[in-house]
C-alpha cells in the first residue's frame, strides 16, 4: 500500500513580501497557504508542493527563493518584478 506523507514547509519571509508587495500596488489581498514536501512511501520519489496565494479568480503559485511565480498553474510563469502587471493586463 502507497502512503503518502506531508509535511509543511515555512514559507520564506522575503518572497511573501515580494507577493505582497506587488498585490497591495493593485489593490488586492490574498490568503496564503503554505506549501508541503509531498514524500510516497516505499518509494524514493518526492514532491514539493508550492506556496499558495490565493484570491478571488485565481491563484498565485510560488516557491521559497525563486524570483518566478506562477498564475493558476505551472505553464504560466511570470517574473516577480513583472506581477503586478501581468494581473493588471489579465484581472
Amino acid at each position: 500500500m502507497l502512503k503518502i506523507k506531508k509535511t509543511k514547509i515555512d514559507m520564506d519571509k522575503t518572497i511573501k513580501n515580494k507577493v505582497d508587495f506587488s498585490l497591495r500596488s493593485i489593490s488586492l489581498k490574498p490568503k496564503y497557504i503554505c506549501g508541503n514536501l509531498v514524500k510516497l512511501s516505499t518509494t524514493n520519489l518526492t514532491y514539493v508542493e508550492p506556496h499558495k496565494a490565493v484570491l478571488d479568480n485565481f491563484m498565485i503559485l510560488f516557491f521559497n527563493y525563486s524570483d518566478q511565480v506562477y498564475v493558476n498553474n505551472l505553464m504560466n510563469e511570470v517574473h516577480i518584478n513583472e506581477l503586478a502587471n501581468y494581473l493588471k493586463l489579465r484581472y
